[in-house]
């Protein structure tokens, strides 16, 4: 179990506040993708479709929506901080290691393969409705079968199945589930040698910032253990922390809501400016320190004043089936929009990727029923067997 001491907590949680800042999270994620997916840029729009000069202020609007959209992996980073919260909580609440990693492997990976195969799907119906597009160049881009032949070949999906992210090209989001893995893997030990775990993070992302500077490694390329130890670690860390001092904090949160939501959008609208003209949209360490920030004010915000935001909540049940499949589903959409008479890749359509949005969340609320539901419901089981049981 985590350590006692005079500052380490022991009040209970109420997991409906964490589950929609997963809501959130996933959320963003999907706005981020949906937007790159099926929105060309605004320089090609005024090029092609109406010059900024005579752009109404719907269109304006449009664009500057779309300028604060740019934060997928800093909205990643709010999932792993949460993560390592609530993996914290599960080992100090039941310290047999074995069932753990079995909780873990029940509860995760029938919605990971179930994510795999959703790409596989939606690369077949394509195939089957846009042959013009599955086997010729369309638009510029190379025919859709060359992505489709690397993701079906048996060693790429060997890979993906062991968490190995390979040519996912409707995939691209499981960059960052091998580091969730990892934290897992070494979550039992983190818990019992926090203080020798928080050393070592601590160390290692100093040293991180003198040998890499701002950058992170290049997820598409580089080995993904030294992403993780010195990238993506500590961030899982500070969820870990968060978990255990989560009263110290608490009790030290002097923001009234309407001041931390005031605070949360001066961080965002930081995040966005930096992120967007320092480092024209490159992840790095500046805005995941900023990510952290933000991360602490929305949790001990909502911790302090028992705040719940229901339709995030109901997003939050199946923010991780969202996640998995979000991107398969928005080639879906851009399916549609092709049969519509739209390009496929280049599409000048302002407002279309708010249907993105609406499509993955409801194809996600469907597919939740199929793998990550039936988890749920073993799980649940397995706890009622247990507390019978004892």
């Amino acid at each position: 179990m985590i350590q006692t001491g005079a500052n380490i907590s022991t009040s209970k949680i109420n997991w409906n506040i964490i589950n929609w800042m997963r809501g959130l999270a996933a959320i963003y994620v999907v706005i981020n993708h949906s937007r790159s997916a099926l929105f060309t840029d605004a320089m090609r729009y005024a090029a092609h479709v109406h010059p900024k000069a005579d752009w109404s202020y719907w269109e304006w609007f449009n664009i500057l929506m779309m300028q604060h959209t740019d934060l997928g992996s800093e909205f990643v980073i709010l999932f792993f901080v949460l993560s390592g919260f609530s993996i914290a909580h599960s080992l100090n609440k039941n310290t047999d290691t074995k069932a753990f990693f079995i909780r873990r492997a029940i509860r995760l990976y029938p919605p990971y393969v179930l994510g795999i195969v959703w790409a596989l799907v939606v690369f077949l119906i394509i195939k089957e409705d846009a042959a013009s597009i599955f086997y010729r160049q369309t638009e510029g881009y190379k025919p859709l079968y060359i992505e489709f032949y690397k993701f079906e070949n048996i060693k790429t999906l060997l890979y993906n199945l062991f968490y190995i992210p390979k040519d996912n090209y409707l995939t691209p989001q499981y960059w960052s589930l091998p580091f969730e893995v990892l934290f897992y893997l070494i979550a039992p030990w983190v818990v019992k040698k926090l203080r020798i775990y928080g050393l070592l993070t601590i160390g290692i992302y100093i040293f991180a910032w003198w040998w890499r500077g701002y950058v992170y490694f290049d997820d598409q390329k580089d080995p993904i253990i030294p992403q993780y130890i010195i990238d993506y670690n500590v961030y899982f860390f500070v969820g870990v922390i968060f978990y255990t001092y989560r009263d110290y904090f608490i009790s030290k949160f002097k923001l009234k809501p309407i001041y931390s939501l005031a605070l949360l959008a001066v961080i965002f609208e930081l995040l966005v400016i930096i992120k967007s003209y320092l480092f024209h949209q490159d992840s790095n360490r500046i805005t995941g320190i900023g990510m952290i920030l933000f991360s602490f004010v929305i949790l001990f915000s909502g911790l302090k004043y028992d705040i719940r935001i229901k339709p995030l909540e109901n997003i939050g049940v199946f923010s991780y089936t969202l996640y998995v499949t979000h991107v398969a589903s928005l080639f879906l959409v851009k399916l549609v929009f092709y049969k519509l008479g739209l390009n496929f890749y280049n599409i000048y359509l302002i407002y279309g990727w708010y249907f993105g949005i609406a499509a993955s969340l409801l194809l996600a609320a469907t597919l939740y029923y199929v793998a990550e539901y039936p988890a749920i419901r073993q799980l649940d089981r397995m706890r009622e067997k247990t507390y019978r049981t004892a």
